[in-house]
């Protein structure tokens, strides 16, 4: 690197630690790890401003401003790209490498943040650190204000994220994609977490975001009508599926538990109203019983057969055999590699 461009890049190291100090690892330091001594001339090269139109001008009044800017552009270049960020295809056990900004990605960047205050550019940036003071509770409370939009922008690569306007947009046709993006907006993860793995989808790559779990309900014991499913604390993730399934069933269903028996969930299992029963639909519950989904996963196994009329329903599996539901939970601030 000439002088220009290891003063910049420093410069840049330095300012998201001075300004972010409590991220851990801190945001500059990190990206140390992660981008080589020899990578680092070219990126550097992209963080130039110059005078680029649509960017404040170089004057010592706006020294911060620009210092912000080149910042938020070295986290979305790193964090965004395939040097840190991967995602699962279907039929792959692992996330790979792969890059959610497009070839232009510098200039929409600069459009929406190039004439903005410091203070808004460090709102940008605080996506790629946790809130401090983040909690369980944040989450399920997150997630009641709704589901993932299903429109554009993904949230993978979204250059335009910032903490205090941040929506969960995207993509919502898996349970754990609601899950991954109401993590993200309630704090207790960044960027840097959510960009591990954007579409995980298996046991490994979950395995891998989630870790193993705490025990709610073991696939041991059968869950009937009269069992007592233990309570499981506000804003804890939840996983539960059916053993006998294998792993084409694994995944089963992933929700955020309200705390009081309740959660919040997306592509759930339909549950109708009626006398004791609360609506659940498919697209999105806020208030849906936990028992109620994991009811699905318990009792004895069914199979469909053609009935007296023609039409297919079901019965109960012979020999008689026990569906083996399992469920546990995660403590969303125990993570691995929660930052």
């Amino acid at each position: 690197m000439n002088k220009d461009q290891l003063t910049r890049w420093n410069d840049t190291i330095g300012y998201l630690n001075t300004k972010f100090p409590l991220a851990v690892p801190k945001i500059g330091d990190h990206i140390n790890t992660i981008v080589g001594v020899a990578l680092r001339a070219t990126i550097s090269q992209q963080l130039a401003l110059g005078s680029t139109n649509g960017v404040h001008s170089n004057t010592n009044a706006n020294k911060n401003a620009r210092h912000a800017l080149r910042a938020l552009l070295l986290c979305q270049r790193v964090y965004f790209s395939d040097l840190w960020a991967k995602q699962n295809f279907v039929g792959q056990q692992v996330a790979v490498a792969l890059s959610s900004l497009d070839a232009n990605w510098k200039a929409l960047s600069l459009n929406t943040w190039g004439m903005r205050s410091e203070q808004s550019i460090c709102d940008a940036i605080a996506m790629f650190a946790i809130l401090p003071n983040a909690t369980a509770q944040d989450v399920s409370d997150t997630a009641k204000l709704g589901a993932p939009t299903g429109l554009p922008p993904a949230i993978a690569g979204n250059l335009n994220a910032a903490r205090s306007t941040f929506a969960v947009t995207g993509a919502a046709e898996t349970c754990y994609r609601g899950v991954l993006g109401w993590l993200l907006k309630s704090g207790v993860v960044s960027f840097r977490w959510f960009m591990q793995n954007a579409a995980p989808t298996g046991k490994a790559s979950l395995d891998d975001l989630f870790g193993d779990g705490i025990e709610v309900w073991p696939a041991s014991t059968p869950f009937t009508d009269a069992s007592v499913l233990p309570d499981v604390e506000a804003g804890y993730v939840v996983h539960m599926w059916n053993e006998n399934t294998g792993a084409a069933g694994w995944n089963g269903h992933w929700v955020i538990s309200n705390g009081d028996g309740t959660f919040c969930g997306v592509n759930n299992g339909e549950v109708k109203a009626g006398p004791g029963k609360v609506e659940v639909l498919k697209k999105f519950s806020n208030n849906g019983v936990l028992r109620a989904q994991f009811e699905g996963y318990g009792g004895n196994e069914m199979v469909e057969v053609v009935g007296p009329k023609g039409f297919l329903v079901l019965q109960e599996k012979q020999p008689v055999t026990a569906s083996r539901g399992r469920m546990v939970k995660f403590n969303p601030l125990n993570l691995p590699n929660r930052m």
